[in-house]
C-alpha cells in the first residue's frame, strides 16, 4: 500500500468515526426534542384541566351562594301568588339547571345517607316524612344535603 492510500484510509476511518459520533448526537437531540414536545403537550393539557377546574369551582361557589336566595324566593312565591315572582323563580331555576344544578327529590323516598341528613328529633322510620331544607346536586355531586325528618 502506498502512503497516499494509507493516509486516505486513515482519513476515511476518521470521517466514519466523526459520522458515527454525529449520528449519536443527532439521535440524542431528536430524543430530547421528543421529550420536550411531550412535556409541552402535557403542560398544555394540565393548563386546560386547571382552567376547567377553576371555572367549575367558580361556578360552584356562585351557585352555592345563590341557594339561600333561591330558597327565600321559593318561600315568597309560596306565601304570595304573584305571577311575576313565579316567573322570576322559574327563570332562575331554569338558568341554574343549565349550569348543572339538580334538586334532590327526597319527599317519600328511602333515606339516603349520600344525599340526605336527618334533622334532630326525627322519627325512626326509613322513609322521608318531611323535607325541612331542599338538597341539591351540581353536575352529579352533592353541594347541599337535603335536611329531612324520617317517619
Amino acid at each position: 500500500m502506498s502512503k497516499k492510500s494509507v493516509k486516505a484510509s486513515a482519513h476515511v476511518d476518521q470521517l466514519q468515526a466523526q459520522l458515527e459520533d454525529l449520528q449519536i448526537k443527532l439521535a440524542q437531540v431528536q430524543e430530547q426534542e421528543k421529550r420536550a414536545l411531550a412535556d409541552y403537550q402535557n403542560l398544555l393539557r394540565r393548563t386546560q384541566e386547571n382552567r376547567l377546574e377553576m371555572i367549575q369551582m367558580a361556578n360552584r361557589n356562585l351557585i352555592e351562594a345563590l341557594l339561600a336566595p333561591l330558597e327565600h324566593l321559593e318561600l315568597a312565591v309560596a306565601q304570595h301568588s304573584d305571577s311575576g315572582l313565579k316567573m322570576i323563580l322559574e327563570q332562575l331555576k331554569r338558568s341554574l339547571t343549565e349550569f348543572g344544578l339538580e334538586e334532590i327529590k327526597a319527599q317519600g323516598k328511602e333515606f339516603d345517607v349520600q344525599t340526605m341528613e336527618v334533622a334532630e328529633g326525627s322519627g325512626q322510620g326509613k322513609k322521608v316524612a318531611k323535607v325541612l331544607r331542599k338538597g341539591y346536586l351540581l353536575n352529579g355531586k352533592v353541594i347541599q344535603h337535603a335536611k329531612v325528618i324520617l317517619g
